[in-house]
């Protein structure tokens, strides 16, 4: 098993992305680089596989539990070079005052060391009061290095370095002197992604050489090898993957990318052979094809160039109507919609399969983590099934009389329907987890084998 460590922040804003993948980004040039994102974050994990040429994954306890997490971080760092874990939020932030599914949670449950990124401006002796506090929360976790980000430069590194070393006896691995190119541009979900960034190339290069020069990459690597060793009764290294029994198209360009790494890669083990296509670009769905996916995204940034393709459109509609298995989340269930109105109150036409329309608001809507009573059988699961998922959306849906099947419920108590289901098709906001329910996936599959008149091998 790769030894790996945990780069976490001392609250969000740190700097601990972008540290994350300089550090990452270099890492990868030395041999192959096991990528983690702790939490339910589609956009950070997309930036993750851009500097490592790899996928990444998401280490979620609330929806993967604390042994699927295990097992899920086992099985991908297996035969890496090394394994690297961004953090969320900060260290000890997780969903309640017990600090559950926190970076810290996570890192006492891989046993890995963790190096603390700290926001260093404006700061001398100070740095050791507010390291002391990570250092000795927890008792439990093992803080092994510090990594200063908005230093002014090498005499202030050198002054914070001497703090660290002489108050709490810990070593500063190097620092990130403050630079405005390397800083990403965000939007109402968070980072842009990837997909629709410009000269990502040379921002990165630029990222990875200040990395190399003032990061001691080989302490991290000695630090790396001092992680232990993970049990988990449950891990098995065989793969379940056979021949395809069926081809799924999934929808990925830059309208449509939510998509979690394991999820996908959970289907393809299960025997699915998974055909992309651009709902912005192609004309028709893939040939072939006995089900559908269309994830999450920004569907309201590309709004008037989704409408404007008709033929996909239409060709979504006939596979409806022929009865094709379709599941689609969050942004993918806008575009099933009659209409998406931007936030310039602007309406694009959709496809039109629910009778309801998406409208964009000024603030997030049901944020945050839910669990959902499937009320009745769907193409993913049938009625009775209990998931966790997520919601991270500003949109909502209004003028809606369609049924739904699924009772989510918010850790607040509220509870609400969702699960917008019509024939063989599934929308909803819930954001879910293949790996997490290898029975959905499986249910999901034999939903399209059944369409496409076989059986699943």
């Amino acid at each position: 098993m790769a030894k790996g460590f945990m780069i976490a922040g001392t609250h969000s804003g740190s700097g601990k992305t972008t540290l994350a993948l300089g550090i990452m980004g270099a890492l990868a040039e030395r041999g192959e680089v096991a990528a983690f994102k702790v939490g339910p974050d589609y956009i950070d994990t997309a930036y993750h596989k851009f500097v490592t040429k790899a996928p990444s994954y998401n280490l979620d306890v609330f929806m993967q539990g604390e042994e699927k997490l295990k097992d899920l971080y086992l099985k991908k760092s297996e035969g890496r070079f090394v394994s690297v874990v961004e953090g969320v939020m900060g260290l000890f932030d997780g969903l309640d005052d017990t600090g559950y599914a926190s970076s810290a949670h996570v890192a006492k449950l891989l046993s890995l060391p963790v190096i603390l990124i700290a926001d260093a401006s404006g700061m001398a002796r100070s740095i050791s009061a507010m390291v002391k506090g990570y250092k000795e929360f927890d008792e439990g976790l093992n803080v092994k290095g510090v990594i200063l980000n908005r230093v002014s430069g090498e005499g202030h590194f050198s002054l914070l370095k001497r703090c660290l070393k002489q108050d709490l006896k810990l070593p500063a691995l190097g620092y990130l002197p403050y630079d405005a190119e390397l800083s990403l541009p965000e939007r109402h979900l968070g980072l842009l992604p990837v997909w629709e960034m410009k000269n990502l190339e040379e921002k990165f290069e630029k990222l990875f050489e200040k990395v190399k020069k003032h990061v001691d990459l080989e302490e991290l690597l000695s630090i790396a090898s001092s992680a232990k060793i993970v049990e988990n009764p449950y891990y098995d290294k065989k793969s379940s993957i056979s021949e395809a029994a069926v081809k799924i198209g999934v929808a990925m360009d830059e309208a449509f990318n939510f998509y979690y790494a394991q999820s996908l890669e959970t289907l393809r083990d299960l025997g699915a052979e998974l055909v992309f296509f651009s709902p912005l670009r192609d004309s028709s769905l893939p040939e072939g094809i006995s089900g559908l996916i269309i994830g999450g995204g920004f569907p309201e940034i590309f709004a008037e160039k989704l409408s404007s393709n008709n033929d996909m459109m239409k060709s979504i509609m006939e596979a409806f109507e022929a009865g094709m298995p379709i599941y689609a989340e969050c942004g993918g269930l806008m575009y099933l919609t009659r209409s998406i109105t931007d936030m310039k109150g602007r309406r694009f036409p959709m496809v039109g399969i629910f009778d309801m329309d998406s409208v964009m608001t000024g603030s997030l809507k049901r944020f945050g983590y839910a669990e959902a009573v499937v009320t009745d059988d769907t193409v993913i699961a049938p009625k009775g099934t209990l998931l966790k998922g997520h919601e991270f959306h500003y949109s909502e849906v209004i003028n809606s009389k369609e049924k739904t099947s699924y009772l989510v419920k918010k850790r607040s108590g509220k509870t609400y329907g969702c699960g917008f289901t019509k024939k063989n098709c599934l929308a909803t906001f819930l954001h879910i987890d293949f790996y997490a329910y290898p029975g959905i996936a499986r249910h999901f599959i034999e939903s399209c084998c059944r369409f496409k008149g076989g059986n699943l091998r």
